[in-house]
């Protein structure tokens, strides 16, 4: 040991035989950081800091690290950044598009449009009556939510066929630049009143019964089964809040996409209460149909969760070709058409049914439901 003090040889004990200062024992330097913290080195002028993010093996079965670094002109720098080092950010431009709603997409295309003063007055005349989905996020508009806007156009058929141009206009601007994440023109299957095309299909009876079946046994059976009994659109279902829920009534305050659809109230079918009670036991806050960690379910899983419940009972759901990809007959906005069928059974006033479908015209209503042999069969053994 070297003497700190005088530089002479220590050979024994604490103290220097020369000048008589106590040698400390000298301190090994500690990490500042642990493993998979990263570390820094100057390169040059640069300080680079650099990470671990994995190992990888490669097809001679020879073992590699996976790093990830950034240079820095200054050390601090390059400390203060290390910890974010090798996390992948999403592009503002890419949050900002995830973020769109369908009325900002038109907003951004009717200034790029080049057409005369009366064409652009049917646009913006056309917009209007898509006011129900302005503020839904484009990613999530489906089929049936256009449809239903066309079909509760009061106007006639070329106000709705300008709507659907319109769409049509929209979509073919928003699918290159990646609005639409399925990149379909849905337009080209929206129905005008009394022409062919697609429209709302109901879950059949048999397939209803064997969902009622699978509550208990098979994921979110639950809920698809209780949709069909409250008649909320999936991304309304999805919204309700355990403080939406009337205790005492047993009743939901909820809907959002029309003017008559948004608040509304929605007595609790006694076929489903026990799901419900149960849903909403010991909670005073927080989403009633939620995910698996109490969170809010996005609209997406949703959808397959309800793809994989009719395939798990055995139920087939056709699919159709629209542009290259399958579309299935048999969607979550069904179970709303069920609900409207199931209504039509009941003999009961037509504004109640309406209040609690949330639409004002009979018309909206007639299309929600569904006509089946023994509906007609029980008109025609009345006669």
């Amino acid at each position: 040991m070297i003497c700190a003090k005088c530089c002479q040889e220590v050979t024994d004990g604490p103290f220097c035989c020369q000048c008589g200062a106590k040698q400390e024992p000298q301190k090994k330097n500690t990490k500042s950081r642990g493993n998979g913290q990263g570390t820094i080195y100057k390169r040059g002028k640069s300080y680079i800091a650099v990470k671990t993010m994995g190992y990888f093996t490669d097809e001679n079965g020879k073992r590699h690290r996976k790093t990830a670094s950034k240079s820095f002109s200054r050390r601090r720098d390059a400390v203060n950044a290390l910890p974010n080092i090798g996390i992948t950010k999403i592009s503002a431009k890419a949050d900002r598009k995830a973020k769109t709603t369908f009325k900002d997409i038109y907003d951004t295309w009717l200034p790029t449009h080049r057409a005369g003063p009366n064409t652009l007055g049917n646009y913006k005349a056309a917009i209007k009556y898509f006011k129900p989905i302005w503020n839904e996020l484009a990613s999530d508009i489906d089929i049936d939510d256009l449809q239903e806007c066309v079909d509760a156009c009061p106007k006639g058929k070329a106000t709705k066929r300008n709507m659907r141009t319109t769409c049509g206009l929209i979509y073919k601007y928003g699918i290159p630049r990646g609005y639409f994440p399925e990149k379909l023109n849905l337009a080209d299957y929206l129905k005008v009143s009394g022409e062919d095309g697609v429209g709302g299909t109901g879950i059949p009876d048999e397939y209803l019964e064997k969902i009622k079946n699978s509550v208990g046994k098979i994921d979110t059976a639950d809920y698809v089964y209780c949709q069909c009994y409250l008649g909320f659109r999936p991304s309304e279902l999805l919204s309700l809040d355990v403080r939406n829920y009337d205790r005492a009534e047993k009743a939901f305050v909820g809907g959002a996409k029309t003017e008559a659809g948004k608040d509304r109230t929605v007595t609790v079918s006694p076929k489903i209460q026990p799901i419900i009670d149960c849903l909403v036991k010991n909670k005073a806050t927080g989403p009633v149909f939620c995910a698996a960690d109490g969170s809010k379910m996005p609209l997406k899983n949703y959808r397959a969760a309800f793809y994989a419940l009719l395939e798990s009972v055995g139920l087939d759901n056709p699919t159709y070709e629209v542009d290259g990809k399958q579309r299935h007959t048999y969607t979550p906005h069904s179970c709303r058409h069920t609900f409207a069928t199931l209504m039509k059974r009941v003999n009961a006033a037509s504004k109640d049914k309406l209040k609690l479908i949330g639409h004002t015209s009979e018309e909206m209503l007639r299309y929600y439901e569904d006509v089946s042999i023994s509906d007609l069969r029980k008109i025609t053994n009345e006669i």
